[in-house]
């Protein structure tokens, strides 16, 4: 019985090992990266086996499965999804369609980033190339110019609060040489930090087939981007004036706003009563739709994530952000 028993056990040691290997596989995709189905009754009845899954697919993250829509909230369209993420406790207050896959719009910015933050000084400084020509008249640039210098400290503002989608090549060509190789270095974090279900094809998030991610995902870029200093400095900024140079050392003085209409001192619109919004990224493309991103942080200063993608303007795309970070009060 004893042998018996330890050749049950070592079975399934096994079976859960090779589960966690095929999950954590490079190119693997699923709707739900950290669904705790893939786990037997048997082994996440407790003991051991139970806490090597616990600290393997949870740690530090909320884990949730199915929707928990916003009480009252009608959704503009299939296509939006919406979540709500109490970071302390790991807890899932609202969702819906958050494993769905969506183009990310320049909500792909927050990934260009985290990538930058992660391997570059902010006194570092980029030349910029031919990557900043070619965006069509209504895709947001700076205008950068080739030969134009500035440091990465400046290129992060303008790419974050403004969104240059010019700028966001540029550090990329600068990081890792080429665009195709800045984003094998954006794919490589993404799975690094559990982003599964996100693969990306360029640092700014123009529409491309293969350009995608999820609510969840996003939660999850945007958890270690505030893990940086520097980003909560920038997307918390409501205006920012510097100084760059043309390739003949001439002054170019630029003053940028955010995008964020929570963050803007000139907008008036704001989150609900008791809750404040620290900073995000907000998108918008005709595949995308509107998105919007943030951290906020209720009256005691506890941190959440909200996150609604895909509606079909400005005014709802705030209005559904208003509903959902309403959840934290109730």
């Amino acid at each position: 019985m004893i042998r018996s028993s330890g050749k049950m056990c070592f079975k399934l040691i096994s079976a859960v090992l090779i589960s966690v290997l095929c999950l954590s596989g490079c190119g693997s995709s699923f709707a739900s990266p950290y669904s705790t189905s893939i786990i037997s009754q048997e082994v996440t009845s407790g003991g051991a086996l139970a806490d090597l899954k616990a600290d393997s697919f949870a740690a530090d993250l909320c884990v949730f499965s199915g929707d928990n829509p916003v009480p009252g909230l009608e959704m503009s369209s299939s296509n939006e999804c919406i979540l709500l993420v109490d970071i302390n406790n790991k807890e899932c207050l609202a969702s819906t369609n958050a494993y769905k896959s969506i183009h990310p719009a320049s909500t792909t910015k927050l990934l260009t980033a985290l990538v930058a933050l992660e391997n570059c000084s902010m006194d570092e400084t980029i030349v910029c190339g031919d990557e900043v020509t070619g965006f069509a008249y209504d895709e947001t640039t700076l205008p950068a110019k080739v030969g134009d210098t500035m440091t990465m400290d400046q290129a992060l503002h303008f790419m974050l609060m403004l969104s240059a989608n010019d700028v966001a090549n540029s550090i990329a060509v600068h990081c890792a040489g080429s665009i195709s190789g800045f984003c094998d270095m954006m794919n490589a974090k993404a799975r690094e930090i559990g982003a599964t279900n996100t693969h990306y094809t360029n640092p700014h998030g123009l529409d491309a087939d293969d350009h995608m991610t999820t609510a969840y995902d996003l939660y999850l870029i945007l958890n270690e981007c505030f893990k940086y200093e520097k980003f909560s400095e920038i997307v918390s900024s409501s205006e920012y004036s510097t100084v760059y140079f043309d390739s003949q050392g001439k002054t170019i003085e630029r003053t940028v706003r955010s995008t964020d209409l929570f963050i803007r001192t000139d907008k008036d619109v704001s989150p609900p009563p008791g809750i404040t919004v620290i900073g995000g990224k907000t998108g918008t493309t005709g595949g995308a739709g509107h998105c919007l991103i943030v951290l906020c942080k209720d009256s005691s200063g506890n941190p959440y994530i909200s996150c609604v993608m895909g509606t079909p303007d400005s005014d709802t795309l705030y209005s559904h952000q208003q509903s959902v970070m309403s959840q934290i009060l109730n």
